[in-house]
């Protein structure tokens, strides 16, 4: 009977089979130090301290490796069509749902943050955080005529903190 190869991980100081820990090298067989539940939660904690510079580097290393991820990310670039989008804080729980009838250009739009907003409140975050701190992604494309009644639909459902008119 053979015995089974164990490492111990230098999180949890546990004797953890070999199969338990990921690959550092794969190539020449070389394993992490930490186990696998060790290091997904290491990774949390990253997360936790600071989720834009977590954003930023998840979108970086999906655009330079876009043979590893086919399909698994969120594609960034948005067409002129119209729809409903969401911005979300990463930092705050605040959420703002709108409509355009040009998704692209109305996020450009919100990025620049400049002249007199409608959406004052959201303004301000933006002013406050800065662009990096938001996420912007369309919950659905529609035809123009339907649009406003689409938007008012998600805003029921999902009831964000920075519209204006929470009771439609």
């Amino acid at each position: 009977m053979s015995q089974m190869e164990t490492k111990i991980c230098k999180d949890c100081n546990k004797e953890l089979p070999i199969e338990d820990f990921h690959y550092s090298d794969k190539k020449n067989g070389i394993k992490k130090s930490y186990c696998r539940d060790c290091s997904y939660n290491r990774v949390q904690e990253h997360i936790a301290k600071d989720p834009i510079a977590y954003q930023y580097y998840m979108k970086r290393y999906y655009n330079e490796n876009p043979e590893k991820y086919p399909g698994n990310h969120k594609n960034k670039k948005i067409p002129p069509v119209s729809g409903v989008y969401i911005i979300e804080c990463l930092l705050t729980d605040d959420k703002y749902i709108g409509c355009s009838s040009n998704l692209r250009q109305r996020k450009y739009k919100h990025s620049r943050n400049v002249g007199v907003s409608k959406q004052q409140r959201l303004s301000k975050l933006i002013k406050e955080y800065g662009w990096e701190a938001f996420s912007f992604d369309v919950l659905e494309t529609c035809d123009k005529e339907m649009i406003f009644e689409r938007e008012t639909h998600w805003i029921q459902e999902l009831k964000p903190n920075l519209n204006k008119w929470k009771n439609l």
